[in-house]
């Protein structure tokens, strides 16, 4: 077994179980002890674990921004329903901010249908998915590069996506609740999206239904701030009676 087929068994046993000793993870990939701690250390590495005495704990989302890696895993039939209705909000010959998520990264691939396009995203995933899928020209502001999320963030970041104006901007966020708004574990994050969103036409917002009510450290804005917002399922009454009352579409497939 590969060594990355090997650790995918890993995370998707400690994410049905939430933890795992060393000897229960030999007997599921049958593994060495060896072999298992150095996968162990090197998951811990990509943010995707807690090492334990004996054993490990799944990463669970908190103060601190989660793994992209992690975050990837998660819902991905649901990210590309919402990531296919946003990219019909794209057209030839614009300019799209795109924040590093996971969600927005999985409109990358469907941009391939537009010509003439250009992107500016502090996500290194989604730079490199645009470049080797699509014809986007595809900018990269400066900043510091945090590992958890694959981006560049920090006053840097900031200042250089102040000199862009894009057509529209998407992104996503770690929660929304009708009390706090939108969202995030970082701090810098929202910094970026905020910077994003104030140079864009066009504000969309990309989330799926399982951070609909859910609030963390920093606030980005209000949902009332964006032009649309699109999920993957209905929303509940009481948060689809508050955006009829206001300027942004709610926008999810039809069944």
């Amino acid at each position: 077994m590969l060594p990355s087929e090997r650790q995918k068994q890993i995370i998707d046993y400690l994410t049905l179980r939430k933890s795992a000793s060393v000897d229960q993870l030999c007997g599921k990939v049958y593994a060495s002890p060896a072999t298992i701690r150095r996968d162990l250390t090197l998951l811990e590495k990509r943010g995707l674990l807690r090492r334990t005495h004996g054993g490990a704990v799944i990463a669970q989302a908190g103060a601190g921004e989660e793994s992209l890696l992690l975050r990837q895993e998660r819902n991905v039939q649901g990210k590309n329903r919402i990531a296919q209705l946003a990219s019909y909000f794209v057209k030839s010959s614009s300019t799209i901010f795109m924040d590093p998520s996971s969600t927005v990264c999985c409109v990358a691939p469907y941009l391939e249908r537009y010509r003439d396009v250009t992107v500016i995203t502090n996500g290194l995933n989604c730079a490199m998915l645009l470049s080797q899928k699509t014809s986007c020209r595809v900018y990269l502001p400066a900043g510091e590069l945090t590992s958890r999320s694959n981006s560049v963030t920090g006053s840097d970041t900031v200042a250089d996506l102040s000199r862009f104006w894009a057509d529209t901007a998407l992104v996503s966020c770690a929660g929304l609740s009708l009390e706090t708004g939108v969202t995030e574990p970082s701090v810098e994050q929202s910094c970026v999206k905020m910077a994003m969103l104030k140079n864009a036409h066009t504000k969309i917002l990309l989330i799926d239904h399982t951070k609909l009510g859910l609030t963390f450290l920093s606030r980005t804005c209000g949902p009332e701030q964006f032009d649309y917002i699109i999920t993957d399922e209905p929303p509940g009454e009481e948060m689809t009676e508050f955006f009829e009352k206001t300027s942004c579409e709610l926008v999810f497939p039809e069944e």
